[in-house]
């Protein structure tokens, strides 16, 4: 599950940072928790018909609640990127952009959002040499409902052939920001200095003009293939990341936009965890006000677990995880909440001949109580994927990746896999 550095032929020298942790408010959402395994939830099927090797699939709520779904799938030669837009259904597919030269990666994988009502952006990495991990990031914008996409635009300026990826999209006051993992530093040679051949993580934003601005390093030192990920409240954009220490503790730091820069980032919960590879596992996070909701992996202490931790203050404090699926999961989570302040979340749990089930979890404010309900059988979905979830008004809406066989193969281009949604009212749950 690790995702050796070696591979990368690269050695790192680092510092240890010096953190403060955010205080956590114990009594808030005690973890101590009733689990029920027997949950039924009426689902509709809403899956799109997508050719074999389809994967990848990553879901999306605007402020304007455009939900939208986007996929890879195959061609003659290459990829494509798919997206298509909910209206109690998804709407016929339609082509963000092709080509032959992507970086195609499990973890790693193309996204497609609305912003400022009628315009979309989309995200792609393409191979920029012949290094496995060599690859840049490419955003285009539609400013016609996704009828016609702008010329790529490169996300970060620098052009060396290293890893940059991993990137989350935001709205704010009508423009278009992101932060991602960019792997410049790691072209250096190894010294002394944590700053100088490290992954960092970094911002940008696109103008009207589609032009890159407002480039910042956010975080010298972090996991190196982790997910990003942003939400946006009525104060502003709050990101999620996976943190990594000289001494190898991999944690999941906070971040957020203030006075038009990027604080510095912060430990959200100190687990300690202690590894010498990236565990490709990033944090999500949601909310819109206030009340922000963090969800993450961890091995902490040898054990696996899925911890879920609350604010109510804007991210300034957090509560005392909640724990799910301790000693059963190997993470790959997303996460939404509906109308009634429920958390759910899309998680895999361990099976047999290290396959996996999919698993659907609710946690109910106040009682803390969680019902779970396997949503795929083991093997049905492959251990190397992210599935993802959403909410469009009153309906949550699921989309992964599915295959008969699960093997090593799914983890990038192939013949076996193809995508899946499912729908239910949250309300009569």
């Amino acid at each position: 599950m690790l995702y050796n550095q070696s591979q990368k032929i690269i050695t790192m020298i680092i510092f240890m940072k010096k953190i403060k942790p955010i205080a956590l408010l114990i009594y808030v959402f005690s973890s101590v928790v009733i689990a029920d395994d027997s949950f039924d939830i009426q689902f509709s099927d809403i899956s799109i018909k997508t050719p074999a090797g389809s994967m990848s699939p990553h879901l999306s709520t605007s402020k304007s609640n455009i939900t939208i779904l986007n996929w890879l799938e195959p061609t003659d030669d290459g990829h494509r990127i798919q997206f298509s837009k909910f209206d109690s259904g998804w709407t016929e597919p339609s082509t963000v952009t092709n080509g032959n030269d992507w970086f195609i990666n499990w973890a790693d994988f193309p996204s497609v959002i609305n912003f400022n009502q009628n315009e979309y952006a989309a995200h792609w990495l393409k191979k920029s040499g012949e290094s496995t991990y060599a690859y840049d990031t490419y955003i285009s914008i539609s400013k016609n409902n996704g009828k016609s996409w702008s010329q790529p635009i490169k996300a970060h300026e620098d052009e060396t052939q290293t890893e940059h990826g991993f990137l989350s999209f935001y709205e704010h006051k009508n423009e278009l920001g992101f932060i991602y993992l960019d792997g410049r530093k790691m072209a250096n040679k190894a010294t002394h200095d944590k700053s100088h051949s490290s992954m960092s993580l970094r911002s940008g934003s696109i103008d009207r003009n589609l032009n890159l601005n407002n480039t910042q390093n956010i975080d010298g030192l972090v996991c190196e293939c982790c997910q990003t990920d942003i939400t946006v409240t009525d104060k502003g954009p709050i990101g999620v990341y996976r943190d990594r220490s000289e001494e190898e503790y991999r944690d999941i730091y906070i971040t957020k936009l203030e006075n038009e820069s990027w604080s510095e980032g912060k430990p959200l919960h100190l687990d300690n965890w202690k590894i010498n590879g990236c565990p490709v596992n990033g944090p999500v996070i949601t909310g819109n006000n206030n009340e922000i909701t963090v969800a993450w992996y961890t091995r902490s202490g040898g054990k696996s677990n899925i911890k879920v931790a609350k604010s109510f203050d804007y991210g300034e404090t957090f509560n005392e995880p909640l724990l799910i699926g301790t000693n059963e999961t190997v993470g790959h989570i997303s996460m939404t909440t509906d109308n009634k302040r429920n958390t759910w979340l899309l998680w895999q749990k361990t099976a047999k001949k290290g396959l996996v089930e999919l698993v659907l979890s609710k946690i109910e404010p106040g009682s803390n109580q969680i019902k779970h309900k396997i949503i795929e059988e083991a093997g049905k979905s492959p251990r190397f994927s992210f599935p993802q979830i959403i909410r469009n008004d009153e309906t949550i809406i699921l989309a992964y990746t599915t295959v008969i066989n699960d093997s090593r193969e799914t983890r990038s281009s192939n013949r076996k896999t193809s995508i899946k949604s499912l729908s239910f009212n949250a309300n009569l749950y």
